[in-house]
């Protein structure tokens, strides 16, 4: 009787160029998939621990920011036990979640298509009766839909964590909802960049073929696009003006004339918002932006101004705060994942008419 070898079968229904790809990328799947389950246990173990705390010394409404009159005078407060106990554990996560879609263009897109070409594999696969889009449409699809599965589960779980860390630490970065930690691992802004780098590391691989070009050039767009659609969603959500009447005295240059008291401008903002801008506003309605919401005011009531602008616009009527309220949190971060996507699929796009070119 003749021998009959046994092949491996295509797992989770993938056929041809699909199942191929998924056993070429095994390897990365696997390890990022790893990486995932050991970030989200990691996750629910400290998250756990935290919330255990909190809730054990009712805490639960204490802000180390805005820290209402219930909260104050305990000598178990947040400051006082939070930070000592998980301070380094929160920094290092918080790192760790910003690098992880950075992370996957680097390791699993650039070096997607790269690799093909600098090995010279591609012209295997192109002369198996494979056309180059349907090769293209595998090599991406896989990575792609993992990606999107798992980032959908990081997504949901560092959503959670960053609620119960929020506001819990006195630490620039970690208060509010406006800073970067809340801003990059939340939500569906952290399925969107994944799905991003992902997308533009197989881009840029595409065209520079090099793996080691392609991800660095990855590294240094990524951070690119990482800025530039961090400040583009502030186009879709209007900053908000709180308005209040004010008069000025111009600035002598020798305060210790005048009996005076510093603190910040009050224009009645609601807690918690991003502060965007503080200033004052003349008769005429010209804006004299202050160096910061930090004010001198006098005995009378009057708001000592620092700036050379005050002379020429002495005329002052109100002061102004321009914020963007806690409520835009979550339109900003879809917002976020909705440019994000659209980057990856004229990404995408991209690579399906550049593959015509390739010889």
């Amino acid at each position: 009787m003749t021998a009959v070898t046994t092949f491996d079968r295509p797992r989770f229904g993938l056929r041809g160029p699909a199942w191929l790809s998924s056993r070429q990328e095994r390897t990365a799947l696997l390890v990022g998939g790893a990486v995932l389950l050991a970030v989200c246990v990691w996750l629910l173990v400290l998250g756990g621990m935290i919330s255990h705390y909190v809730h054990a010394n009712h805490l639960e409404n204490c802000n180390v920011v805005y820290f209402p009159p219930e909260c104050r005078g305990r000598p178990e407060g947040l400051a006082v036990k939070l930070d000592p106990m998980w301070m380094p554990a929160v920094s290092i996560t918080g790192w760790l979640l910003l690098a992880l879609p950075p992370a996957l263009g680097l390791f699993l897109g650039a070096p997607l298509l790269a690799r093909e070409f600098e090995t010279g594999t591609y012209r295997l696969a192109w002369t198996q009766s494979v056309s180059r889009r349907r090769w293209l449409a595998a090599r991406l699809g896989v990575p792609l839909a993992a990606t999107l599965a798992g980032s959908t589960v990081l997504a949901a779980v560092s959503t959670w964590w960053v609620g119960v860390i929020e506001g819990r630490f006195a630490v620039t970065g970690y208060y509010h909802w406006f800073t970067w930690l809340s801003r990059t691992t939340s939500g569906p802004a952290v399925v969107g960049f994944s799905l991003l780098g992902v997308a533009l590391g197989a881009a840029v691989g595409l065209v520079v073929r090099r793996v080691v070009a392609a991800m660095a050039v990855t590294a240094a767009l990524m951070l690119a696009l990482r800025l530039a659609v961090d400040a583009l969603r502030y186009l879709f959500t209007p900053a908000r003006d709180a308005l209040v009447t004010a008069r000025i005295a111009l600035d002598t240059g020798d305060p210790g004339t005048m009996l005076y008291g510093t603190g910040h401008l009050d224009t009645g903002t609601p807690l918690e918002s991003d502060l965007l801008e503080n200033g004052l506003i003349s008769s005429d309605g010209h804006r004299l932006p202050l160096p910061s919401d930090w004010t001198t005011t006098l005995p009378d009531g009057r708001i000592l101004c620092p700036t050379d602008a005050c002379r020429a616009h002495p005329d002052v009527v109100q002061a102004y705060t321009s914020y963007q309220p806690p409520s835009v949190h979550w339109p900003m971060l879809w917002t976020e994942a909705g440019l994000a996507l659209l980057l990856t699929v004229l990404l995408v796009g991209f690579c399906f008419l550049w593959i015509r070119r390739v010889r």
